[in-house]
């Protein structure tokens, strides 16, 4: 072989080297064609990534239904609980209004009841005073001051079955509690001031409480009406030059 034609083999093979390291018209290098192949494997496609989300958005969405549903039963509940409650209510409302309705009939007729107990013992009475009337102008002034005494005497004795008692006047210190003084009498004894030493009209109480105030005259020292008088009237003078 001739020194030409090594040379012509020598370059052919230079030349296949060259043509493999070339890329043709539309293909990627070797090395980059590489690389996209292990994109392609290692990544995911472009609409894998919208599945999760879309799944995510779903369960959250069930989530939040669940507890609409929730309060919604809830708040059912509690409108039926109060339409109960209000029902009741008004019920309430009516049986206290038959109650006091009731109450009050019943005081009524007890307070009648009681009217005609103390009337029906009363009636004897009565009976008495029309006879004591009837006997009065055939009869003696001692018969008849004897009958009345009687009268009175079965009176008080009803009157003190129903809890009437006399209020002690005559004789006690004065009580603005029970004593309601009308007049004034100057003494000069000591013992006797602020003492009512006449009664005017009894007063009474019924069942403890003060019913009518006993009419008095009260006992003051000399001169305090005649001093009291002197203050009256510069209280009214100097009212009068106000």
């Amino acid at each position: 072989m001739d020194a030409r034609q090594e040379n012509k083999i020598n370059n052919g093979a230079a030349g296949g080297e060259m043509e493999e390291g070339l890329t043709r018209p539309g293909e990627a290098p070797a090395g980059e064609a590489g690389e996209g192949a292990g994109q392609e494997a290692g990544g995911s496609p472009a609409g894998a990534g919208e599945e999760p989300v879309k799944e995510n958005n779903e369960t959250a969405g069930e989530a939040c239904q669940e507890v609409l549903n929730r309060l919604q039963a809830e708040l059912a509940a509690k409108e039926t609980a109060l339409a109960e409650l209000q029902q009741r209510l008004l019920r309430l409302q009516a049986d206290f209004d038959n109650y006091r309705k009731r109450t009050r009939r019943e005081q009524e007729e007890l307070t009648r009841l009681a009217n005609a107990r103390l009337i029906e013992s009363l009636l004897p009475v009565l009976d008495n005073l029309e006879l004591a009337l009837a006997a009065a102008a055939g009869a003696e002034k001692q018969a008849l001051e004897t009958g009345v005494e009687m009268t009175l005497r079965h009176l008080k004795e009803v009157l003190t079955r129903e809890g009437l008692i006399p209020v002690a006047a005559l004789g006690q210190p004065f009580n603005p509690e029970f004593h309601e003084a009308v007049a004034r009498e100057e003494t000069t004894e000591p013992d006797k001031i602020n003492l009512v030493v006449e009664e005017f009209r009894r007063g009474y109480t019924l069942h403890g409480k003060l019913l009518r105030p006993a009419m008095v005259k009260v006992a003051v020292a000399a001169g305090a009406t005649e001093q009291e008088n002197k203050q009256e009237a510069g209280e009214q003078e100097v009212d009068n030059n106000g």
